[in-house]
């Protein structure tokens, strides 16, 4: 069976099969300069089949606009590839469910830079459990995932929750991080 029937017809999230409407699997360049790393996809990601679809998305291509890098070459990918119930947040058994999707999916989009939006991505690339991340001491450290720097910054629902300037400025910088990696990898 080919990765993307092993993905549409995966049953081990017993509640999430049952509830998703579409699987998620991801969207864009590959290779990719930038991989965008995201939770879970949401209500309009369930709707669509398309990662960061919603508001939270809107805020992420708004700033990486902004931040001079084109979306063409970069990808994104979430943790989870179902909608968790109400947007709750992954469980654990859940996201050792998709690691596998995962791994090889980034395997496949060979990223030059990922950049790992909020405290689940953030666990992935740093190798923790969610509930030990704390998000805001490690935003905007710059991380070797398998040998590919990882930024760690902000989901961007954060920054629609906290539009604060200097919360606004330290994503663009954290982006600027990236498109500068970038340019040093390639």
């Amino acid at each position: 069976m080919n990765f993307h029937a092993q993905i549409t017809n995966c049953q081990k999230c017993t509640e999430l099969a049952a509830t998703r409407t579409k699987i998620v699997l991801g969207e864009g360049a590959i290779p990719c300069d930038i991989l965008f790393l995201g939770e879970a996809p949401g209500e309009m990601e369930d709707k669509t089949g398309k990662p960061f679809k919603g508001a939270a998305g809107q805020i992420l291509r708004t700033y990486v606009h902004v931040a001079g890098i084109s979306m063409s070459k970069c990808h994104i990918l979430n943790i989870l590839k179902c909608r968790p119930p109400n947007n709750r947040n992954p469980s654990e058994e859940e996201i050792l469910n998709c690691r596998p999707f995962l791994l090889h999916q980034i395997k496949i989009v060979r990223p030059k830079v990922i950049v790992a939006l909020g405290k689940y991505a953030q666990a992935f690339v740093l190798k923790q459990d969610p509930q030990t991340v704390r998000v805001l001491k490690n935003i905007g450290k710059v991380i070797d995932y398998e040998g590919t720097p990882a930024v760690l910054t902000f989901h961007p629902s954060y920054l629609s929750r906290n539009s604060q300037p200097e919360v606004e400025a330290a994503f663009k910088i954290h982006l600027a991080t990236a498109k500068q990696l970038v340019k040093e990898n390639s």
